[in-house]
């Protein structure tokens, strides 16, 4: 046998060694994935209707402003902090 079939013998085998290792991790890492990613999608569901609940019990309605452009320097600062005393102050 030459050394050029003993190194491609040991190629070969090499390379089914490494296939046979990196299948099963493959696989692993997939799994792992999922599980992953369905815990995080669980907790976030926990923590969603946690609030949700908490807002029912609380019975205050939430309020939320879109004041486009009140940082362009044109006073709508300060008409969007004065709509908010109003609020508070209600």
């Amino acid at each position: 046998m030459s050394a050029h079939d003993q190194l491609v013998l040991c190629l070969c085998e090499l390379t089914r060694l490494l296939w046979k290792l990196l299948l099963p991790l493959v696989i692993l890492c997939v799994l792992l994935v999922a599980v992953l990613l369905l815990l995080v999608l669980a907790v976030r569901l926990w923590l969603q209707s946690s609030r949700n609940a908490r807002r029912a019990r609380e019975g205050r309605p939430t309020v939320a402003f879109f004041h486009p452009y009140c940082n362009a320097g044109g006073g709508g600062e300060r008409v969007l902090w004065c709509t908010i005393r109003a609020l508070q102050n209600r």
